[in-house]
């Protein structure tokens, strides 16, 4: 029976820093493995199996995630981000942003120019107005 490696309290493995950055730019799997050339599988693979990816494969995912190696590898202390909100209900929201730049240009302003009207009416409804 294979042993687990204990780990020092802190660290994380690379697997679980993969995910978290993953998470916190709000990101699937599937989206960061079209983003770096592989399947949903193989990102399942490195975060939950704790396999490192090759060099290459480590190097496009840094890139993906706007963050370096050394952040990566745990070597670096991560830079203070604005953090894309973790809730199952921000990630959706994020997603569906990202999707609003996939629309022709006219539909995007229609779409844009009904939210500032729902948020002016909300705003006027709790100011009382």
């Amino acid at each position: 029976m294979p042993r687990k490696r204990k780990r020092k309290p802190g660290k994380s493995v690379l697997g679980e820093r993969i995910r978290k950055f993953r998470l916190a730019k709000g990101l699937t799997q599937t989206e960061l493995g079209k983003m770096v050339g592989v399947t949903q599988r193989v990102i399942t693979y490195y975060e939950v199996r704790g396999v490192s990816p090759p060099p290459d494969l480590l190097v496009r995912i840094a890139d993906a995630l706007d963050v370096s190696l050394d952040e990566l590898f745990g070597r670096k202390a991560i830079a203070r981000r604005p953090a894309a909100a973790a809730s199952g209900d921000s990630l959706r929201r994020t997603r569906r942003l990202r999707r609003l730049e996939d629309l022709p240009r006219d539909d995007q302003a229609a779409l844009l120019k009904m939210i500032d009207a729902m948020a002016d009416r909300a705003s006027k409804r709790k100011s009382g107005r």
